[in-house]
């Protein structure tokens, strides 16, 4: 892995205008202008994947599976005036590190005070229709097996975007940047993103886009 980061730090970052050329000879089904804008955006890829540690995929894995991502977006990638691709990429990225961790992570949630690890490494799968065991003292039911934390409960919706529109609301005290900041940031308007991507996305250092989120918070606190 260190020499690969070696490797990869060479690459030079595109312009918005180096893109918009690749993004164009992509539609047109150049694969030699998609491995030039994968090759330039994989230290982008060893962002997200930080992101994603000790979850019980190697390191190694979690920025393999990422690379794909980054190029299934390269091959997607679109020349739109503006649009840069390490936030086109950035979900798909993401995508593909998720369904990784989902697929090599176990099928259902346990609580962990339920079993001891003697317990936990001679445990197996439970069936959807299989009865709850008895004669434990555990206390989980169906609902701690099948819970999906992708599945809000019915209202959470509407109190979702009625307090979206309020920070978008708020965050107007702010200036332009910080208000860019802030959005990326807390994912007001947009995806959320980490210091890093953020500062990928407006051509700043992750310790400047940390500076500007402080100023800006002081602000929203007065």
């Amino acid at each position: 892995m260190d020499a690969y980061k070696e490797e990869i730090a060479e690459k030079t970052l595109l312009t918005d205008e180096e893109e918009r050329k690749l993004a164009q000879r992509i539609q047109e089904g150049d694969e030699k202008a998609v491995n030039i804008l994968v090759e330039s955006n994989l230290r982008f890829v060893l962002t997200i994947a930080n992101g994603y540690r000790d979850q019980g995929i190697a390191y190694d894995d979690l920025v393999g599976e990422g690379n794909v991502g980054l190029l299934k977006a390269a091959k997607r990638f679109s020349p739109y005036p503006g649009k840069r691709f390490v936030k086109f990429a950035a979900p798909i990225i993401r995508d593909a590190i998720e369904r990784h961790i989902e697929q090599h992570s176990g099928l259902y949630k346990v609580p962990r005070t339920e079993a001891s690890s003697a317990e936990m490494r001679l445990s197996h799968p439970i069936s959807v229709d299989a009865p709850i065991p008895a004669g434990s003292n555990n206390n989980f039911n169906l609902l701690n097996l099948l819970e999906n934390a992708n599945s809000p409960y019915a209202d959470k919706a509407f109190e979702d975007a009625d307090t979206q529109a309020h920070l978008e609301r708020v965050i107007q005290v702010l200036d332009e940047r910080q208000q860019r900041v802030i959005s990326l940031l807390y994912g007001i308007g947009c995806d959320r993103v980490t210091m890093a991507e953020a500062g990928a996305l407006m051509g700043l250092k992750r310790e400047r886009v940390r500076q500007i989120r402080d100023a800006a918070l002081r602000k929203l606190k007065e």
